[in-house]
C-alpha cells in the first residue's frame, strides 16, 4: 500500500517517471501467488485508497468512465496472473508482465481515443493516441515506456518474493511436522 502510494505521488513533482510505479505488477503477482476468492480485495483496496488521496492532485474523480476502465484493466491484469499460477518460472512472469503493461496501455489509450474529442476518430487518431498522446500533455510513450518498465521490474521482484516467502512458510511447516512425528515416537 505504501509503495503504491509514493510510487503514484512521484509524478507529481517528476513528470518524466509517469507511470513508473509497481500498481500492474502487483496486480499480477497477487493473482499468480494470492488464493482465495478475496484475493483481488489487497490490490484494489490499495488503488482506490491511494487514489481517494491523490485525485485531487489530478483533478480526477474516483467514479468517471475512465477509472471504471482502468480498475476493469486491473481486473484483466490480476486473471492473467492466476492464469499463470503460483509455481510459474520467473521469465513468465516477466513476459506476462510485460504484456499485462502493453495490454493495460492499449486498453486506457483506445478507451481516451475513443472518449476524447480532441483525437480524431480514425486509425491514424488511434496511432496517435497510444504513441503521442494529447498535445500539450507528456507523450504516450513515455506512459508505456514507463510502465512496460516499472511492471517488469517490480513483477519479477514482487515474485521472487513470494517464492521467497512461500519456502520459508513450508520450510517451517516441515519443521512442525517433523517435531510432531518425533515427540509422537
Amino acid at each position: 500500500l505504501i509503495a503504491i502510494g509514493i510510487s503514484r505521488y512521484i509524478p507529481i513533482d517528476h513528470p518524466s517517471l509517469f507511470n513508473f510505479s509497481p500498481t500492474l505488477a502487483i496486480f499480477l503477482v497477487a493473482g499468480a501467488y494470492l488464493k482465495g476468492k478475496y484475493a483481488f480485495i489487497f490490490p484494489i483496496f490499495a488503488i482506490i485508497f491511494t487514489d481517494l488521496i491523490l485525485n485531487s492532485n489530478y483533478g480526477v474523480n474516483l467514479l468517471e468512465p475512465f477509472m471504471i476502465i482502468t480498475i476493469g484493466s486491473y481486473f484483466l491484469i490480476f486473471f492473467f496472473g492466476k492464469n499463470l499460477g503460483n509455481q510459474c518460472s520467473i521469465s513468465k512472469i516477466l513476459g506476462a508482465g510485460i504484456a499485462s503493461a502493453i495490454t493495460f496501455h492499449i486498453i486506457t489509450c483506445s478507451f481516451s481515443w475513443l472518449a476524447n474529442p480532441a483525437y480524431i476518430k480514425s486509425f491514424y487518431g488511434w496511432i496517435q493516441c497510444l504513441f503521442i498522446g494529447e498535445a500539450g500533455y507528456a507523450p504516450s510513450y513515455l506512459f508505456l515506456r514507463n510502465s512496460v518498465l516499472s511492471t517488469a521490474l517490480f513483477s519479477v521482484l514482487f515474485a521472487y518474493a513470494a517464492k521467497y516467502i512461500s519456502s520459508k512458510q513450508q520450510m517451517k511447516q516441515m519443521s512442525v511436522r517433523n517435531k510432531e512425528i518425533l515427540e509422537a515416537n
